[in-house]
């Protein structure tokens, strides 16, 4: 993963955190939004009435990424964003705002 990794990964994959971001009920969250409106996730399980700036939550995770695998933050790194996620997440759980998101750790 770069230091401009959340840029780096919007060609390949405009919402990278589809099929690993859930609410806490469980509901998944899938991407949102018109293409004339900013990237934001919703889950349509009810927990929530707006949807999560896509940027912000991204943000979130990859910090907490790069904290956990230095290696992978660093320029050059082969895996993709989508890989090193998949290393070390099993999910990533949003409650009821971006800054309470829990990190399912892959055992």
């Amino acid at each position: 993963m770069h230091s401009e990794l959340v840029n780096l990964a919007r060609p390949i994959n405009p919402y990278p955190l589809c099929g690993r971001l859930f609410c806490r009920c469980g509901a998944p969250f899938c991407r949102w939004g018109s293409p004339a409106a900013k990237r934001e996730y919703m889950a349509v399980c009810g927990c929530r009435l707006r949807p999560i700036d896509a940027d912000t939550i991204e943000r979130r995770v990859y910090a907490d990424t790069a904290r956990l695998d230095p290696v992978a933050a660093a320029d050059g790194s082969p895996a993709t964003p989508g890989e090193v996620l998949a290393r070390l997440y099993t999910r990533i759980e949003v409650g009821g705002t971006v800054d309470d998101v829990r990190f399912v750790p892959r055992l």
